[in-house]
């Protein structure tokens, strides 16, 4: 047993750091070392077996520099994790581990910590807030049950701030909010408030009176319960003050706000739970006669569904606030068990878990994280992995506490475990128990059908069953990867098979020169990667200038006529093809890979509906449309870039009645390609929204350099009082290199802009040209590592 001096031996017994994450992964710093409270070397069974209504999987997401990390490691602290709180500028927090992020201040990647908190085990996952790493807050959405968002007082509600909300929305992840900064100049809860409803759509229900605001921030009242919180504001403590609001004759002013903020809290709560609204109205909408523990149960309901989000107020810098957002993650956040998404009837009691990270130990392998859905995972236990048909053994069940790696016997449904000895698992797969899998093995060779979803109807009994996976976006920047030797190219190769293993954003290929390739969610992802090539893998390499990812689509209607006789099993079926390619009749397009094709018809003449229609009909039309699907993977004539938004028109066929269905998709995959170049080829290019804050001194230098310099539109202005004007616009990706110099020279370090990416749109005459001649190498061309 390792504690840290200052701590007493109870506390270290009673506060168990339980670690699941790569924060603990790699060399750990005299800096990290005296960051972190060490408790036990040996976590009990018992609380690795907690009962799944008393564990909490929950995140924390916010727009970046919104406070999340700063949030998390006081929590920590308070929770008795850490000895002391841990800052993000000296670079000493728990969760910001890698030296990117040490150094840059920001989160990279997300990180996961398990520690109790009156008696619950929480499984904590601290996520990135940059649009660059997106995919982070994906993949840790995607396995949790709850989230805390976090705020900027000052701010409001920022761009990436609604991406994540959108994202949490998408997972049916239900949230409690925090509103951070509270004791910052310029504060302004109002405002944020009104954000909410506006941005996020949701109904906001305050749970606390804020004492004071700015620099005059000293604590909350809880409207709940009418208790006055107070805290000391000093970091190194973990005590504040909790007095009975009521009783305290001094505070009549404080307590008539309190009252008044209680009614309108009881009567937005009313709206959006019709068993308290009930309540309310026989109480005749009295917030005194109110039972609190009515409510208590309304406002977890309204939570979970998302009808509500409950408002906290505090200062994550000052160590203010942070006890009850933890008590409000047991109070109002789903168990394990109180979510239906959660549910996987096929696999009933049998073991079933979903990959969502894998980060490579350079003395363990690969660490496969994984959420536990069904059965238990123990040591020894061999998988079979649904998505990549093949079976593995796990070698240990492992909790990471600091630099202490701590085995287990086994880790039960509901929770969050690391595993180690798996080296084909992969973000996104499930896993199940060989004894359910080896008959889903063989099933799935004599079947080459891809695995079906879980959402997906079915009258027969699946043969195997895949959970449902995670919205992974496609790259926009890419860049050149030569190394300065070709004894150096095993490494190179090796490293990013890790790194893309490790981050299903992060894409490599291969052209037909050789020539890798690097393709990446942005600027600073590719400076990311970049750098862990050479601290991490030891591989000095050269990298070209980042070019914007474009997408390739057909400019206008081609029609092409496609005739061979095919050669299958020694007797030859001629077929004749003809087929009218064009794009999607839209301004704008998704950056949909997984539905390129996205409309395919035929024309209705009495011919084609003699061959298309009936049982064969339909079978044949089945091939085309697998041979199209197959055709519309490949790369783009013009550029080399993927191809989106596609719809194809069947004009003419003609085949041996008794023509195999293979012979169809090779023929309609043949016409497609052949085509294609043919075709005229439109780029389109990923349109980013930028929100922009600007003082009225520098606004119309900032105006007049989005839209004549950048090819930007301005889309929305509001005015704020402490902001200065806040901007919404949009603009091609192309024109934002290098903006945040140009914005930060411009208006001498006073504003400060945010973009994600919206859509992609066609590029205009006058850009199309200059954006084929700048790509050097093609993106997409050649084979994928």
């Amino acid at each position: 047993m390792r504690v840290i001096a200052g701590v007493q031996s109870l506390l270290a017994h009673s506060r168990i750091y339980l670690p699941l994450s790569a924060a603990c992964f790699g060399k750990v710093t005299p800096s990290t070392r005296q960051a972190r409270h060490y408790g036990v070397g040996k976590i009990p069974q018992s609380m690795v077996d907690a009962p799944l209504d008393r564990i909490r999987n929950v995140g924390i997401m916010a727009h970046i520099d919104a406070g999340k990390t700063t949030s998390t490691e006081r929590m920590l602290y308070i929770a008795g994790v850490t000895s002391f709180t841990g800052e993000v500028d000296k670079g000493d927090t728990v969760m910001d581990y890698m030296d990117q992020e040490r150094e840059r201040g920001i989160t990279i990647t997300s990180a996961a910590i398990s520690f109790p908190w009156n008696d619950f085990r929480f499984n904590f996952i601290d996520t990135p807030g940059h649009v660059d790493f997106t995919v982070e807050v994906e993949r840790s959405l995607r396995v949790l049950d709850g989230a805390v968002a976090v705020y900027d007082a000052v701010k409001g509600i920022q761009a990436q701030s609604v991406t994540v909300w959108r994202q949490a929305q998408r997972h049916d992840v239900p949230c409690v909010a925090l509103i951070n900064k509270m004791d910052r100049p310029n504060a302004s809860a109002t405002r944020t408030l009104r954000h909410m409803e506006e941005k996020l759509d949701i109904c906001p229900i305050v749970m606390q009176l804020p004492i004071g605001i700015g620099t005059d921030f000293k604590g909350v009242v809880d409207l709940l319960d009418l208790k006055l919180m107070r805290w000391p504001g000093k970091l190194e403590c973990r005590e504040f003050s909790v007095e009975d609001l009521t009783a305290l004759p001094k505070e009549k002013e404080l307590l008539e706000k309190a009252l008044e903020a209680r009614q309108e809290m009881f009567e937005k709560l009313a709206e959006t739970d019709e068993t308290f609204t009930e309540h309310y109205l026989e109480v005749g909408g009295e917030a005194a006669k109110v039972d609190v523990d009515l409510a208590r149960a309304a406002l977890r309901r309204a939570t979970i569904s998302r009808a509500a989000l409950p408002v906290f107020y505090g200062s994550a810098l000052r160590n203010c606030g942070m006890e009850p957002v933890l008590d409000a993650v047991v109070r109002y956040l789903p168990a394990p068990h109180e979510l239906s998404k959660n549910a996987v009837p096929d696999y009933a009691k049998e073991f079933c878990a979903f990959v969502f990270k894998v980060v490579h130990d350079k003395r363990r392998g690969p660490l496969v994280f994984m959420r536990v859905y069904a059965g238990e995972v123990r040591a020894g236990m061999e998988f079979y992995n649904v998505n990549r048909q093949c079976i593995e053994r796990a070698t240990r069940i492992i909790l990471i506490s600091a630099d202490e790696y701590n085995e287990v016997h086994s880790i039960g449904a509901g929770n969050i475990a690391v595993v180690v000895g798996l080296k084909q698992a992969g973000t996104g797969d499930t896993l199940t128990a060989l004894a359910a899998g080896s008959t889903s093995a063989k099933a799935a060779k004599a079947s080459k059908r891809k695995p079906r979803k879980l959402q997906e109807e079915t009258t027969e009994a699946p043969e195997y069953v895949s959970l449902p996976g995670m919205k992974v976006p496609e790259p926009v920047f890419f860049c050149s990867v030569e190394v300065e030797s070709a004894a150096s190219q095993p490494a190179l190769d090796h490293a990013m098979a890790n790194m893309c293993q490790e981050d299903p954003s992060l894409r490599v290929s291969v052209t037909d020169q050789n020539e890798t390739i690097l393709a990446g969610m942005g600027e600073l992802h590719l400076e990311v990667i970049k750098d862990r090539l050479r601290r991490e893998y030891k591989v000095a390499a050269s990298f070209g200038k980042p070019q914007v990812a474009y997408r390739e689509t057909i400019a206008k209607p081609h029609t092409h006529l496609f005739e061979k006789t095919f050669l299958y099993n020694e007797r030859k079926y001629p077929v004749k093809l003809k087929l009218e390619m064009s794009r999607l009749d839209a301004d704008v397009y998704e950056d949909d890979a997984d539905n390129i094709l996205q409309d395919m018809s035929y024309d209705r003449s009495a011919e084609l509906n003699a061959i298309l229609t009936g049982d064969s009909g339909v079978e044949r039309l089945e091939a085309l449309r697998d041979g199209l699907e197959e055709a519309c993977l490949s790369v783009g004539p013009l550029s080399g870039c993927p191809l989106r938004a596609v719809t194809i028109k069947i004009l003419e066929l003609e085949c041996k009645p008794f023509t195999p269905l293979d012979v169809l998709v090779s023929a309609a995959t043949a016409c497609f390609v052949q085509g294609l170049r043919g075709a005229t080829i439109q780029l389109i290019e990923p349109i980013m929204e930028l929100q922009i804050t600007v003082p009225p001194s520098h606004f119309t230098t900032v105006v007049g350099d989005l839209t004549s310099n950048r090819r930007g539109m301005v889309d929305d202005i509001q005015e704020d009082d402490i902001e200065g004007h806040i901007l919404t616009a949009h603009a091609p990706l192309e024109g934002l290199r290098g903006y945040a110099s140009t914005l930060r020279r411009n208006t001498s370090g006073l504003a400060n802009f945010s973009m994600n990416l919206i859509h992609y749109a066609p590029v205009t005459a006058d850009a199309h040209e200059k954006a084929v001649k700048s790509m050097v190498f093609t993106y997409g061309a050649g084979d994928v590592l």
